[in-house]
């Protein structure tokens, strides 16, 4: 269909306050911008005024009448339009130009001010820099100054010491000569002054040197032997240390201890119960009465669950009137820390004897103690089984109250006894000890003396070339003295 035919109108739709219109227009056909930029009064001039024109151009006959009217009348209109969107032009580039005038002023401003500054810095610059090479140039005169300086002072010390030399090799020629002289002299002096020795002392030098060999060769087997103990122990400390870092290594290790222990010094053997339930660690018959011991190898102390399984074991067993729990390293929580020893009667008719630490203690007073607790034990049990009766108990009871006194005393002194008899094993050791380091300083310095007598006389000994006769001729008239005296020992 041709536009020229198509209707303009598409629609009409109300909204709030206003009404739209829609209409149609050629592809190529650019709307003009007063209209677009006309409120909406202005807008509906232009309709009604566009609508008066379409009903002139409807009543005009003839084609002519068309053109002429119509055209001045566009014309007219695009004239007008024309001289508006000039106006409008004008006032927007006007508008911009106020607006941005100011901008520009100050950034003209800023420009200006920060051409000033750069200037001011540059000429402070530039002065800075002109200073410092003024300081350069008079810090590298004064090097050179200096340089030159001491290289004069260096030349004239290196003549001077080239002299010195000089003087220095012609003295040393001089005294080269003397020197080579008095050694040759000395030389033949001293192998005529040994013969003279070897002639004489021959014998009491074979002497020493079997003596000087034989005391090296007994500090040789020393040495080897304190380096193989000195090993074997390193050996055993690691082998120790390996198996302290595992609780069930380091319990085995505890009970063995004991074991090796207690039949090394009492004569006592312990059978492994750990694998019985509810029987401790070890069991023994001591004095034809069963006894369990309990051993606890711990870093710290013995918890309270550790104790109340051996009582449990204890009371399983009322065949075992007696029981030893023993904390080899440590204290046992819930008991008297002041005690070593401790005693308590449990379940009417065993006996508990607790020692904490055990290796605190001096070893042999803590046995004996121990097996003085069993001995009573023993007996106590006997007057048991030989009656029943309630008012024998009684009185065991009162007696065993009587005597707890004086055990639990006898157990104090015992335990300040062993701890006086430690410190004083530590005394006698460091006093050993110190008396042992005395004797082989004393005898390395023996060592040295005979050794220094020995170079001496082998002529290695090279401190003072120079032997005094009078010294020889002392030593050699003194030597049948000493042979004399070795003879008259001998016979005694």
């Amino acid at each position: 269909m041709e536009t020229s035919k198509k209707c303009a109108f598409v629609s009409h739709k109300n909204t709030e306050g206003s009404c739209t219109f829609t209409f149609n227009t050629e592809i190529t056909y650019e709307m003009p911008v007063a209209i677009l930029t006309s409120d909406i009064k202005q807008f509906q001039g232009v309709l009604t005024f566009a609508a008066r024109l379409i009903e002139l151009e409807n009543s005009l006959s003839t084609e002519y009448l068309k053109d002429t009217l119509f055209a001045e009348y566009v014309s007219k209109i695009e004239g007008q339009h024309t001289r508006d969107l000039e106006l409008v032009k004008q006032h927007g580039v006007d508008e911009i130009s106020s607006k941005i005038s100011g901008l520009v002023n100050l950034i003209s401003e800023k420009e200006r001010v920060f051409s000033e500054q750069t200037r001011e810095l540059h000429s402070d610059y530039s002065k800075q820099i002109k200073d410092l090479s003024r300081e350069k140039s008079k810090i590298e005169d004064a090097a050179t100054a200096a340089k030159q300086e001491i290289e004069a002072n260096l030349q004239k010390e290196i003549k001077s010491l080239r002299k010195q030399l000089s003087d220095k090799e012609v003295e040393l020629q001089s005294a080269s000569k003397s020197e080579t002289l008095l050694r040759s002299q000395c030389m033949s002096e001293s192998d005529r002054l040994i013969k003279i020795i070897e002639e004489k002392n021959a014998q009491q030098i074979q002497c020493m040197r079997e003596s000087y060999e034989r005391s090296i060769q007994l500090k040789e087997e020393a040495l080897e032997q304190r380096e193989a103990r000195i090993t074997q122990k390193e050996k055993e400390f690691d082998t120790a240390v390996h198996r302290n870092a595992s609780s069930s290594f380091r319990g085995q290790d505890g009970e063995q201890y004991f074991k090796d222990l207690v039949k090394e010094k009492m004569n006592w053997i312990l059978e492994d119960t750990s694998k019985t339930p509810h029987s401790c660690d070890s069991f023994a018959t001591i004095h034809n009465l069963p006894v369990f011991f309990e051993l606890k190898n711990y870093t710290d102390d013995v918890k309270t669950t550790e104790v109340n399984k051996f009582l449990r074991d204890m009371k399983d067993h009322p065949e075992v009137p007696i029981g030893i729990f023993v904390s080899l390293n440590t204290k046992i929580t819930g008991k008297d820390r002041s005690k070593s020893i401790l005693i308590e009667w449990i379940h009417d008719t065993q006996c508990a004897v607790y020692i904490q630490p055990f290796k605190e203690l001096d070893i042999d007073y803590t046995l004996l103690v121990i097996d003085q607790v069993i001995k009573m034990s023993k007996a106590y049990n006997k007057l048991l089984t030989s009656t029943n009766t309630i008012s024998q108990e009684t009185v065991l009871q009162e007696r065993i109250d009587k005597a707890r006194v004086y055990m639990e005393r006898y157990i104090l002194e015992t335990v300040a006894l062993i701890k006086h008899v430690a410190n004083d094993q530590k005394q006698h050791r460091a006093l050993v000890e110190s008396s042992y380091s005395h004797t082989l300083s004393m005898l390395k310095s023996q060592s040295e003396n005979v050794s220094t007598a020995l170079e001496i006389i082998t002529g290695q000994f090279e401190e003072d070339n120079t032997i005094d006769e009078t010294l020889i001729r002392e030593q050699v008239s003194e030597t049948p003295k000493k042979k004399k005296k070795g003879a008259t020992a001998a016979k005694n």
